[in-house]
């Protein structure tokens, strides 16, 4: 889960699939031996290793490998021209024997091009460290925001214990509270991290990995508040987890769809951006966001705005200025998303730039950075804490989210609402065809509780609604005892019973069409009617 600052380059990860068996393109033992020597020089003695690299090209100008490693390094360190030359040296000697290095270095060559122009016309980006109460001498990254901007949860690499852990502050009188690790069962011994909470801040999702109940190597969990603390994280089972990695959650506003990275079979290339909907209290088989989003390279850190309508991530498949880039892409439907845009320079340097997220009125991004300690302070970007710091900075206008303004809870509506009137409660599920309640519904339960302990002089009707599918006896049945499932949730979490009565509705009051299956889900419902203020 720790990003990782290096630069990935399409030529040289194909490079070495070849050149780990020391097969190589050339049969020259002079130029396969100068280039050995410069290999294992070019970390820390740069100069040197290309002074034998310049040997290896002079026994053997179409050495494909040493072409490639030098643009490599050169397009690292900000040589557009000569990385340039040695790109277009190898694709002219190559003369397209090897197809994938081609790809990659025609890649490289677009990324060059985009350098040059996004370096030309840079964006507005004045970033500022988010300061002493955030950001330590250990690395902090993957941060979260609550609707309503006021909560702030992230994770702490420590790099002493190298472990992984979830901190929060909060907004308050204008600036960030001091950062607290968040006690068990959240945190543990182990790693957790990566995480996405639902907008009023009472589900997590988050990843953990090597856990004995976990799938593969990192699984994501759920876990919820309950009174001052947290549930028992859950594993969220095979629906979304596999054998291999998954990671790095961002929930909708809704909490409907849950987007995430995994390396599972199935995808475009290494890490991909998954979606899994919340159907009826389940998460559905994830899907792919496809060749438009995902490429054979990496995808990471996704991040689906409050407007539920742009996605940022960061990937290094796409042309961009190297590493990972910041990208965002517009939803245009369903499954379809518009062509990822590029955030601009210096927003995305040659570096690795994640972990992006963005206020719910759109103005503002929050993202990781490496921080330089003892750096000048006035130099905003520079004048870190250590390692991986967050900072903010104002977003470009036009990749501006539309701005949400934070749906209040039950508890906060409840005094506008009048007698007889009826609330749906969407976030309330059972199993199917039964009347247990899944735990997921234990949130907006919650609510209805703390709506009822606010206001002691509330008596309410629960309804339970069914569609028509099936046995009419049997679905009023069912509605009751949903209903009732529901009174003994409540009573049993000290609402006075004199205060409640429930009633099974069946199939006899569709708000939708029964036709289709939204219409039928739409059927399916509790709701609670206000008796008395």
């Amino acid at each position: 889960m720790i990003p990782t600052m290096r630069i990935f380059l399409f030529c040289i990860m194909l490079l070495l699939v070849s050149t780990a068996s020391a097969q190589y393109t050339v049969d020259n033992r002079k130029a396969v031996g100068e280039f050995e020597k410069g290999q294992a020089l070019l970390d820390n003695n740069p100069d040197k290793a290309f002074q034998h690299f310049e040997k290896a090209l002079k026994a053997e100008p179409t050495f494909a490998e040493v072409h490639l490693t030098m643009a490599a390094w050169l397009l690292a360190h900000d040589s557009l021209d000569r990385a340039e030359d040695h790109l277009r040296t190898f694709l002219r000697t190559d003369k397209g024997k090897h197809k994938r290095w081609g790809a990659g270095a025609e890649h490289d060559l677009k990324c060059i091009a985009f350098r040059r122009n996004a370096m030309a016309n840079p964006v507005p980006f004045t970033p500022r460290n988010m300061g002493p109460n955030v950001n330590s001498r250990d690395d902090e990254y993957l941060p979260t925001l609550t609707a309503n901007g006021r909560m702030l949860l992230f994770t702490r690499y420590n790099r002493e214990s190298m472990e992984e852990d979830f901190y929060f502050c909060r907004w308050i009188d204008g600036k960030w509270s001091k950062a607290v690790r968040m006690a068990e069962p959240l945190n543990s011994d182990d790693n957790e991290g990566a995480g996405c909470i639902s907008q009023d801040g009472r589900i997590l999702y988050f990843t953990a990995c090597g856990r004995p109940d976990g799938a593969g190597r990192c699984d994501l969990y759920i876990s919820y508040r309950k009174g001052g603390g947290w549930s028992q994280p859950q594993n969220l089972g095979p629906a979304i987890n596999s054998g291999g990695w998954e990671s790095q959650p961002s929930l909708s506003i809704d909490g409907q769809t849950l987007y995430f990275v995994s390396d599972r079979k199935g995808g475009q290339g290494g890490m991909d951006i998954w979606c899994s909907h919340l159907v009826e209290g389940r998460w559905t088989s994830p899907v792919n966001l496809g060749p438009t989003i995902n490429t054979p390279g990496d995808e990471k850190s996704p991040f689906i705005a409050f407007d539920d309508h742009r996605l940022f991530f960061s990937s290094n498949g796409h042309v961009g200025m190297g590493g990972m880039d910041l990208f965002v892409c517009r939803k245009i439907n369903d499954s379809t998303w518009s062509e990822p845009e590029n955030l601009g320079f210096p927003i995305n340097t040659s570096g690795d730039e994640s972990s992006l997220i963005v206020s719910p009125d759109g103005s503002t991004a929050i993202f990781a950075r490496p921080g330089i300690l003892n750096a000048n302070p006035s130099d905003s970007l520079s004048a870190g804490k250590g390692g991986l710091d967050l900072y903010s900075f104002a977003l470009p206008e036009p990749i501006r989210p539309e701005p949400i303004v934070y749906k209040e809870q039950i508890t906060e509506v409840a005094p506008q609402l009048e007698v007889g009137e009826t609330i749906t409660l969407n976030n309330v599920f059972f199993q199917t065809g039964k009347y247990t309640l899944l735990d997921i519904s234990i949130v907006e339960l919650d609510k209805v509780v703390e709506m009822m302990q606010s206001h002691p002089t509330m008596r309410i009707e629960l309804g339970g609604h069914t569609d028509n599918v099936g046995n009419p006896a049997s679905n009023q049945t069912l509605s009751e005892q949903r209903a009732k499932a529901v009174y003994d949730y409540l009573v049993n979490h000290g609402i006075e019973a004199s205060r409640l009565s429930y009633k099974g509705y069946g199939q006899t009051q569709p708000v939708s069409d029964n036709s289709t299956p939204e219409g039928r889900r739409q059927n399916r419902r509790t709701v609670f009617t206000i008796i008395a203020k």
